[in-house]
């Protein structure tokens, strides 16, 4: 596997309209509200061109809410961009990577393919890693 760049950078935010709005003022990128996700516990929004994902918990018991008590707002992961996410997935657990969640699925239309690993961050430098492969319409 040999990553293909910075897919987006992911930072935890306490509310994500104002995170929204810094976030656009001050790098002049366009987000798009990716909506409550309740399987995540967290509200997110994301600018494909800028390579930002802001997620917001929805309650205080949520993995985010947790984080953001114990760190504050910032960065929360990074997802690197792969060609190939199953030989990502064989080489992650070569090297005793353990995957901790996986999302397939297309985006909202965005994607014709969108496929993610998440990689649990005792197993990569204590930094939560996403693994992503797409296929843009």
């Amino acid at each position: 596997m040999k990553a293909k760049g910075v897919n987006r950078v992911i930072i935890a935010v306490k509310d994500i309209d104002e995170a929204t709005k810094r976030y656009s003022d001050l790098l002049g990128i366009s987000f798009w509200d990716a909506g409550i996700q309740e399987e995540y516990g967290v509200h997110a929004s994301v600018s494909w061109e800028g390579g930002l994902e802001l997620i917001m918990p929805l309650d205080s018991n949520s993995a985010i809410a947790k984080y953001l008590d114990r760190h504050g707002e910032g960065l929360y992961g990074v997802a690197f961009k792969v060609t190939d996410i199953d030989r990502a997935a064989t080489a992650a657990k070569d090297k005793n990577v353990r995957i901790t969640g996986e999302i397939d699925e297309d985006q909202s239309g965005r994607f014709h393919m969108y496929r993610e690993l998440v990689l649990h961050p005792a197993d990569t430098g204590g930094i939560l890693m996403l693994l992503v492969q797409t296929k843009p319409k």
